[in-house]
């Protein structure tokens, strides 16, 4: 078996010419014959066949099937089939279309040589290095978080890859080309491999989802960079594709060693077991560097239904796409512990790859704000647990949500609890307190007497009895220092929010 337009690729690149007429999409022959008078004379041709005619003899012969009339000259055939204008050896073209039916045969080879190495358990390797003495072109197996699990031959850490947490990965300029091209999104819903190109490469790259059972765990990804690709590669990377999530279920390639241990620390986290001092020791010991800040993320199925795979399947994922985290398993919840420099929680290209994986696993996440404090972490997990649940029972167009988007919502229904209403002042805020009790500087007044002046500079400078550009240098420290913009109208109202929950604390706390 052979694809027609394979057999017309090779006639047009070894002849440099141009096969005219139609050949129905996806049409295949598993032979090919020479046109006769005893053919002319039959309506409806073998149907599996490619027969070869000269045009001269036999071009007004109106026979039903797959012919390719050599040596039109500028006339068209009277049948509606393929055909070229100049003139070919018939027996060479022959010969060249056999090679191209015998390559398909070599395919069908490969195809049982894969499922020999997959019944063998020689591994995944041996499946993209059987694969590869075909395809000649690099073979790369990603799961959803793009990190690379396996490649043949190797992968070099150069061009569009990266090291993250320790994995070989896609890098996040590759990743970002791939969401704007919507690879991503095709590779979700592809069901066989397809071919794209990218602005940076002048070869295809071809794509296919890996499933198991029907979630989808990761794709195969082929770089034709030594050679272009034919229509029988997609069918053998299929096949491979197959093979290859077979292969993973085999390996049970997403256990988590270090799961148990993760879980326990969490539990003795939340549950407010572990000093400061303690908590941080031990998270050292799980691989993870404290770093200024902390937030929490809450990641959970749409539907109960939808989780198909092993639990730590997903952890695996959330710890290649977050890093210097930990990840573990609370009821049918995953909860991640994240520790960052940054005042700021999940930047654009960590955001993007956790909502790719989100959606093709059916999921939703919870963000925490940010806190500097590993003993407080109690009630930043909370945050995430109240607003996942409130979150799953509405439609939501991002599979992630933030708490600083839905604080004003949580904080009425617990404003009696009064850590839970502290852990709802905004980070900056909180901050900004903490240095004004530490450095003996007046950021917070200043602010408060801004809101209270109806956010006016000048207002606001005679009311603090100082000049305008002394105002504005304090708007800039506060910037650098806590990145407080002034203008963003919600961020202004959660700043205004968290100073009045500041002093509703410290009236609910003072004695009387």
């Amino acid at each position: 078996m052979a694809y027609i337009s394979d057999i017309i690729d090779a006639i047009e690149k070894k002849y440099q010419i141009k096969v005219k007429g139609k050949a129905r999409n996806h049409s295949f022959v598993d032979g090919i014959r020479f046109f006769n008078k005893d053919d002319a004379n039959i309506e409806h041709l073998l149907p599996d066949i490619l027969y070869i005619a000269d045009f001269k003899t036999f071009g007004q012969s109106n026979v039903y099937g797959y012919v390719i009339f050599i040596g039109s000259g500028g006339e068209v055939p009277a049948s509606d089939s393929l055909y070229t204008e100049e003139e070919l050896s018939l027996t060479e073209l022959y010969n060249l279309m056999e090679d191209v039916i015998l390559s398909y045969r070599q395919i069908e080879v490969q195809k049982r040589n894969l499922f020999n190495i997959l019944h063998s358990g020689l591994g995944m390797r041996a499946l993209l290095e059987t694969a590869y003495k075909y395809l000649n072109n690099v073979i790369v197996i990603c799961d959803s978080s793009y990190a690379i699990l396996e490649a043949y031959p190797e992968v070099p850490q150069t061009g569009n890859l990266e090291i993250r947490n320790n994995r070989l990965s896609v890098d996040t300029k590759s990743s970002e080309d791939m969401e704007q091209k919507k690879v991503t999104e095709r590779i979700y819903h592809s069901v066989y491999p397809f071919a794209t190109r990218f602005d940076d490469f002048s070869y295809h790259w071809i794509f296919e989802s890996i499933r198991i059972k029907r979630a989808v765990v990761g794709y195969i990804c082929v770089i034709c960079s030594q050679r272009d690709y034919v229509e029988s590669d997609l069918d053998l990377i299929h096949t491979l594709t197959q093979m290859v999530s077979i292969q993973l279920q085999k390996d049970d390639s997403y256990r988590n060693p270090q799961g148990i241990k993760y879980d326990n620390y969490l539990k003795d986290l939340f549950g407010r077991h572990l000093s400061e001092d303690n908590a941080l020791t031990q998270l050292k010991l799980l691989g993870v560097k404290p770093m200024n800040y902390y937030y929490i993320i809450a990641s959970s199925f749409t539907n109960s239904s939808e989780r198909l795979l092993t639990f730590y399947y997903y952890i695996q994922q959330l710890s290649a796409i977050l890093p210097n985290s930990i990840s573990g398993i609370f009821g049918n919840r995953f909860i991640t512990l994240v520790s960052t420099d940054k005042m700021e929680t999940l930047q654009d290209n960590t955001l993007s790859r956790l909502k790719t994986f989100l959606t093709m696993n059916n999921m939703i996440s919870a963000v925490s704000y940010l806190f500097d404090r590993l003993s407080d972490s109690s009630a930043y997990y909370n945050q995430c647990q109240s607003l996942l649940t409130q979150s799953l029972t509405v439609f939501n167009e991002s599979p992630v949500v933030f708490y600083q988007d839905y604080y004003l919502k949580h904080v009425l229904n617990m404003l009696s609890n009064l850590p839970l209403a502290e852990a709802s002042v905004h980070p900056a805020i909180k901050f900004t307190k903490k240095y004004d009790e530490e450095h003996g500087t007046n950021y917070i007044e200043t602010l408060q007497s801004y809101f209270e002046n109806n956010r006016s500079a000048a207002a606001t400078a005679n009311a603090l009895f100082i000049h305008k550009s002394t105002l504005f240098y304090r708007f800039d420290r506060m910037k650098q220092l806590f990145n407080i913009s002034l203008d963003d109208n919600d961020a202004l109202f959660a700043y205004e929010y968290s100073i009045k929950i500041l002093s509703f604390i410290a009236s609910s706390k003072s004695p009387g």
